[in-house]
């Protein structure tokens, strides 16, 4: 059995009313809009049981327009809670929540779970150079801290991408590094002392922090997490999506553990114009895991029912 966590689709009127998102591809061939039959036909083609559909969406907060905000947010859980509806054993869903206005957030985290029956919340590591951790955010972390469910945080673009594009270097090393950012900051700000059952994921094996643990641990600039901050990002999942060799994979393992690894490919971000790219270089790095069996079926699918709560079959 396979667990897909790290699984991107864009739906078709949220690419009508962003129609930069396709423009901007770094691959320079846009998004199809989602088709659940097609992904389903691609899930099929690599043996993935179950994917956690979610969409990358890091602009949604650009120009700080609420009502536009709350807008593509509906129009994104919308999509994903229909594709679940219609194929529910295969598809799961994280939300999007639209972070400018926290009666908007909480308003629509609890409709997501509520009424379209959600599974999670994806959000980008930084939501127009604001972070997570600041104060004005505190009703967000209150109420996904009482839901229980899982938090998704994928790498977007920072407001210094400019310093970053040459080379495309923003998506090869700026991602990483603001991924290490924002969940550093979650992790120093003592938002784990605070909300201690807080299921966190850190896209990408979590981009630069597992190379940096000892780094990390430093006291300077007077962190106000009580424990070292080793003991917090070992709490956390880190997902596969590359990518990602095998040896990487193995050493996140051995850092964490592999109950706290999640498989992710990524789909459908390929390159050479091809969505299902990562795909094979995923399962073909799992293949050469040197590791037990029993803790590869802990990365494909036991970490993901336990995590989510998903039901057998």
């Amino acid at each position: 059995m396979i667990i897909d966590t790290h699984f991107h689709a864009f739906p078709g009127k949220y690419l009508e009313l962003i129609p930069e998102v396709s423009r901007n591809d770094v691959r320079g061939v846009g998004f199809r809009p989602f088709d659940h039959k097609e992904y389903l036909n691609v899930m099929d083609r690599y043996g993935v049981d179950i994917a956690v559909v979610s969409c990358t969406s890091g602009n949604i907060e650009h120009g700080g327009n609420k009502a536009r905000a709350a807008e593509l947010c509906r129009i994104i859980n919308d999509c994903f809670a229909e594709a679940h509806a219609k194929s529910p054993r295969r598809f799961k869903a994280f939300a999007r929540l639209p972070m400018i206005d926290m009666e908007d957030c909480v308003a629509e985290m609890k409709r997501c779970y509520e009424e379209l029956g959600m599974h999670g919340v994806m959000l980008p590591t930084n939501l127009s150079g604001r972070y997570l951790d600041e104060p004005q955010f505190k009703p967000f972390w209150d109420a996904i801290h009482e839901a229980g469910k899982p938090l998704f945080l994928h790498p977007s673009n920072a407001p210094c991408q400019a310093n970053w594009n040459s080379y495309s270097l923003h998506q090869k090393i700026l991602w990483p590094t603001d991924t290490t950012l924002a969940i550093s900051r979650i992790v120093y700000s003592g938002i784990f002392d605070r909300y201690p059952n807080l299921k966190l994921i850190a896209a990408h094996l979590g981009g630069m922090i597992l190379f940096y643990l000892d780094r990390l641990n430093w006291r300077e600039g007077k962190p106000e997490c009580r424990l070292e901050p080793e003991e917090y990002f070992k709490r956390m999942y880190y997902d596969t999506a590359g990518p990602i060799r095998a040896a990487f994979i193995k050493l996140a393992c051995e850092t964490v553990g592999a109950g706290q690894i999640l498989f992710g490919s990524d789909y459908p971000h390929g390159r050479g114009g091809r969505d299902d790219q990562f795909y094979p270089m995923t399962l073909a790095a799992m293949d050469e895991l040197d590791m037990p069996k029993k803790d590869k079926e802990k990365i494909y699918y036991q970490n993901a029912k336990k995590l989510f709560g998903f039901e057998e079959g």
